[in-house]
Order: C-alpha cells, then structure tokens, then sequence
C-alpha cells in the first residue's frame, strides 16, 4: 500500500513539476453502490457520495487527451433484498484516466486502486460490526465515463463506472463480492496555468 500511495505522489509531483498544461479541481457526487459476484447472493444498491480532487494534465496542445489522477473518498456497500442487513465500507480511490475532450463531450477510463478506509455491518438499523477486517484493504479495479464540460465556467457533469477486479474478502471460502458503483458527479476545474 505504502508504495501505491508513494508511486501516486510521485506521479503527481512529476505533474506539478512540469510547465504544461495543468489543471486542478474538486469533484463531489452520488454513489449509486452495489456488490456484485458469480457466489455473492442478491443485493440492493444503496445511495451513498464520493469526494475529493481532480487533476488534469493535457498532452495536447488543442487540450485533446489528458492524463486524469484523483484522490477521491468514496463510500460503497450493498444491502439484502429485505433491506435489513447493510454493508457500508469506505474506501480512498485513486482512478488514473485518460480523458478525451469531444468538444463540450468528453470520455474517460482507466484502472483504479481502492484502499479501505473504513465501514460498518449493520442489522436491523443497528451496527454489528465495525471492524471490517475480512474484507481486504486493498483492492484493483476500473472506472470509466462520460460527461459535459462548460469550459468557460470551469463545471463539468458526467456519469461514471466503477468496478473492482479483486474480490473484497480475503476469506477463499467465502462468497466472492465486488464492488459495482455507479457515479453522477460533478466538477470545478481552477483555471489552468
């Protein structure tokens, strides 16, 4: 995890390092969150939010494709079909993406790496559970998207997709869950340099 976090810092510091074209933001939203498995049984999706900054480093000159880093907190979970039993877990997500600009359209993808920040279990309204130990600290996945950018505003809305490779626990004999979120997110981008 530690070299994850180190690889990501020194990512963004070559970012800021460079005198191309940079631009940061802060991005907020609606998680609208499930957990998905060949073994998992069925489950509710649960509306939860993300937040946290966004960055683009244009390789074009025309701002045609960026290289998009983020730092987002993101909750996550599903619940059972009867809505009592509700997995909540927390998670700091770092996406890299590219990002294509279609005029005010744009698209974006990339891996993604997960790391567990916290959660709880609850049952019947009640926390059973806050020590989310049997799923794993760390997990891969992807996200991709589409959106709308003003860009003499600096805003930008789009939908995403995110979902994990890894399976969440770490138990081999339990049911294999993944998290399937879908985002509706929304942007400010600071004006570039």
């Amino acid at each position: 995890m530690k070299k994850t976090l180190l690889l990501f810092a020194f990512m963004l510091a070559t970012v800021f390092a460079a005198q191309a074209q940079l631009h940061l933001g802060v991005r907020a939203g609606a998680n609208y969150s499930g957990l998905t498995g060949d073994e998992a049984p069925q489950t509710d999706r649960l509306f939860r939010f993300h937040a946290g900054i966004t960055s683009k480093f244009f390789l074009t000159e025309d701002q045609f494709f960026a290289i998009q880093p983020e730092l987002l907190f993101s909750q996550k979970g599903g619940e059972s079909k009867d809505d009592n039993v509700k997995t909540k877990i927390s998670y700091l997500d770092v996406p890299v993406l590219g990002h294509i600009n279609a005029g005010p359209i744009y698209f974006e993808a990339g891996p993604q790496v997960s790391f567990r920040v916290g959660g709880d279990i609850e049952v019947g309204g009640t926390n059973v559970d806050d020590d989310l130990d049997q799923f794993k600290s760390t997990s891969f996945g992807y996200a991709a998207g589409v959106g709308f950018a003003a860009t003499s505003l600096g805003l930008n809305i789009g939908v995403r997709y995110n979902g994990d490779f890894s399976q969440l626990n770490d138990d081999d004999n339990a049911p294999e869950y993944r998290n399937s979120v879908f985002m509706l997110t929304l942007a400010y981008m600071f004006p570039g340099r």
